[in-house]
């Protein structure tokens, strides 16, 4: 009962309420579309390139180890696997999955799903033997006479260390190493290089071995969170939805302890 189009034997023209109801109709007919080639995906088998960015070291050599076995279960899957310690733009990148460290809420990751592995402690290590040589510190402020050892790229760099108490604490140091790699800091520190800052857990079997020690126990780094960053699962392909799924399965099971501990990634990695 109401006209869409203009009709003579001379021309064709469509209606004011026409046209809007052409809009509407487009739209809806584009959702169905998109819902169909949604479901389609969903239940698809899994296949093409699942693009990674993860942490050096022992998150990398957590995922290569079963990376064989996921393969092997998804034989039309392939995987390109990027490691650095910088925080990585999935969309401008074109990345399907991030493994990462850090706060949760970072700039641009509006649109991210996050999950979950673990919150990391970072605290103060160092050999005995460097220890020995150049005196324990008393307080945050003696690690600035001291060599310490940076994962950051900067020349300067500022240590914030928490007390148990609850204060907080920033130290200026001046880094006598600076490497964005953690194996490389753990085993500079292990070989009386200076003091690190580093992840409890990839430090724990060091400790236990005498490796290394804490320096001021009852001070640590902020913590951070050990997550997973990754595009909505409304259009996630199959593929990125199964790597994601296996992702979280490894690292955590690292984190828990049923597979080998961090540290025994060090000299592999």
């Amino acid at each position: 009962g109401v006209r869409l189009i203009e009709r003579t034997t001379h021309s064709f023209a469509v209606t004011a309420i026409g046209r809007e109801f052409y809009e509407k109709c487009r739209v809806a007919v584009g959702q169905l579309q998109s819902a169909e080639m949604m479901a389609t995906a969903m239940s698809a088998e899994p296949r093409g390139l699942v693009t990674v960015a993860a942490l050096p070291g022992a998150c990398a050599a957590t995922l290569g180890s079963g990376l064989p076995e996921f393969l092997e279960q998804y034989p039309k899957v392939r995987v390109r696997l990027l490691l650095g310690m910088r925080h990585f733009d999935l969309a401008e990148e074109h990345i399907d999955v991030a493994i990462r460290g850090g706060r949760l809420d970072q700039p641009g990751d509006g649109d991210l799903v996050v999950k979950k592995i673990a919150e990391v402690t970072w605290s103060l290590v160092a050999s005995p033997a460097y220890l020995e040589r150049h005196g324990w510190p008393e307080s945050p402020e003696d690690l600035r006479r001291l060599s310490t050892l940076a994962r950051d790229g900067n020349d300067d760099e500022n240590w914030r260390l928490l007390h148990r108490g609850g204060e907080m604490r920033t130290v200026r140091i001046q880094p006598r190493l600076v490497s964005a790699s953690l194996p490389v800091l753990a085993q500079a520190a292990r070989n009386g290089g200076g003091i690190a800052i580093l992840p409890e857990l990839f430090t724990a079997s060091m400790i236990r071995a005498g490796e290394l020690v804490r320096v001021l126990p009852e001070w640590t780094g902020e913590s951070e969170v050990m997550h997973l960053a990754f595009p909505s699962r409304r259009s996630m392909l199959p593929a990125v939805r199964v790597f994601v799924d296996f992702a979280h399965v490894r690292l955590t099971q690292l984190i828990r302890g049923k597979c080998n501990s961090l540290a025994d990634f060090v000299d592999a990695a």
